[in-house]
């Protein structure tokens, strides 16, 4: 018995973020905490997932490994899911991330080997990026290397300002008859700590194709080791909020983005210390 109301639901679920490139791109920016806080994390110092954001903010004090998991919109066939480590050295930080959206029908596949050093009060980092994109059955697929640059400075001991820009190379797929550049964003922003009761944080996010996205997100510190956080979007319109849980060895949070038009997308991240 063939099933054909599921089969007709991946197909429409492959012409609308497959074939319509201009909304197929996965989430850039990975981990729960960012999603919370509206995915304003240019300016986030030693935020656990910089090596997807902005690879001069790479956590340089801890040993880490991370998962991460984002439900978009509540379906399954376009899912984020990500890894990464990343790890001090006396010659800067080393990290490596990984990250799948899709389904067999259609995927997109990242794998990230970034670097951070400083100098004085300058971070800056360089991220490798290997991008993969498949279509299902024989329509095709195609990788292309990409490379993005982040720098980051400390002007007080609780103001941050970041940069970041994607795909400096201009990388293009190419598959078959079809070329297709990878997204090229340019990001500026800033944070702001309050006693450590707070963080503030504002991005501003252009990429080349699309009209600018404003980015603003709050933490707060609701009770020893438990904090809350809400954000916002623009370009699309969305809105989020979640919490965050972590010991000395581990860290756990939870982050739903509510969509204006799609509705909701839950994630989740998980990292361990060493």
């Amino acid at each position: 018995m063939i099933r054909i109301q599921p089969l007709l639901f991946k197909i429409s679920l492959v012409l609308i973020f497959g074939v319509m490139s201009s909304p197929a791109y996965s989430q850039l920016i990975m981990g729960a905490k960012g999603l919370g806080m509206g995915q304003a994390a240019t300016a986030l110092p030693g935020y656990d997932w910089s090596l997807f954001s902005n690879p001069a903010l790479l956590n340089g004090n801890d040993t880490s490994v991370g998962f991460y998991g984002l439900r978009n919109y509540g379906f399954a066939e376009i899912t984020d899911m990500s890894a990464m480590a990343s790890m001090p050295t006396g010659y800067g930080v080393a990290a490596l991330g990984f990250h799948r959206y899709g389904d067999n029908l259609f995927n997109e596949t990242r794998i990230r080997l970034g670097y951070k050093n400083e100098w004085q009060m300058l971070h800056f980092g360089l991220v490798a990026n290997y991008n993969h994109i498949s279509f299902g059955a024989n329509y095709g697929s195609g990788g292309a290397l990409g490379l993005d640059v982040g720098i980051a400075a400390e002007i007080t001991d609780d103001l941050w300002v970041g940069a970041r820009s994607t795909n400096v190379n201009r990388p293009e797929y190419q598959y078959q008859s079809m070329n297709e550049y990878l997204p090229r964003e340019i990001s500026i922003g800033l944070s702001y700590g309050l006693n450590e009761l707070a963080i503030l944080a504002f991005d501003m996010v252009k990429d080349v194709r699309f009209p600018a996205s404003y980015r603003g997100g709050l933490e707060i510190s609701v009770i020893e080791n438990l904090k809350g956080r809400i954000g916002v979007t623009t370009e699309p319109l969305s809105y989020s909020m979640g919490f965050g849980y972590g010991m000395d060895q581990w860290d756990i949070n939870f982050a739903v983005q509510k969509h204006e038009l799609l509705g909701f997308s839950p994630g989740i991240d998980f990292m361990i210390y060493f």
